[in-house]
């Protein structure tokens, strides 16, 4: 499990199994409303429902310090949340990829059909990355959509984590096509948009030009870890 300090508290650290396990909590907390009451909680009973457990359970035993101290609330601060940009070239994403893990990747540039992305073999139990990673794909590179991934949010579990200004899409994509058409009638759409007629032949191996949705991505990434 990563361990890392709280911004601005050296002497204080958290964990990416801990932070998971606060996430199986809410999940099951919202769970109990919406199979008794059918709705979810609301800030308000989340805010209670935390104070009331905390001045109850939270003593020495759970958390140090708490010899001569008492829980009296827990309040939950909140704020509007910040506009959502849409995915560009260089926006590094986390992705769940099942209940544990979260998998990786950079969107590279902007196609006609959508965006071109590269998947990094890598996964972590919060959507936090290694940059050491970034050299090794676990899958040949993909296009998505981004408007349904990460702007409408209208399948699986898609973040933008990071930002890259003035992205320029690196060499090793100098080799990487998506292929459309028909048999006698195909061409190559490279990754930075231009296209050429290609045969059969040189069409074999390489991924159609179509979207891949979160179920194929996972798909792809479950025969590619079954190989490995």
């Amino acid at each position: 499990m990563g361990w890392w300090n709280i911004p601005d508290q050296k002497d204080a650290v958290i964990g990416d199994a801990v932070l998971d396990s606060i996430r199986h909590f809410l999940k099951e907390f919202s769970h109990e409303y919406i199979e008794d009451l059918g709705r979810k909680p609301t800030l308000l009973e989340l805010e209670y429902a935390l104070s009331l457990a905390f001045k109850v359970n939270v003593d020495d035993d759970i958390a140090s310090g708490m010899e001569e101290l008492e829980i009296k609330q827990v309040v939950l601060k909140t704020a509007k949340r910040p506009k959502r940009f849409k995915p560009v070239p260089g926006d590094l994403f986390a992705f769940r990829y099942d209940e544990q893990r979260y998998g990786f990747g950079r969107l590279i540039s902007k196609l006609s059909m959508g965006m071109v992305a590269e998947i990094y073999d890598y996964f972590s139990a919060q959507p936090i990355f290694d940059p050491n990673y970034t050299d090794k794909w676990l899958i040949s590179p993909v296009v998505l959509n981004p408007y349904g991934l990460f702007e409408c949010r209208n399948e699986g579990e898609w973040l933008i984590i990071g930002k890259t200004p003035n992205y320029v899409i690196p060499n090793k994509f100098n080799d990487v096509f998506f292929v459309t058409g028909t048999p006698g009638k195909l061409q190559a759409v490279r990754v930075n948009n231009s296209d050429f007629d290609i045969s059969l032949e040189e069409a074999t191996g390489h991924r159609r030009y179509t979207y891949s949705s979160d179920i194929q991505i996972k798909e792809l990434i479950a025969e590619a870890l079954k190989n490995k």
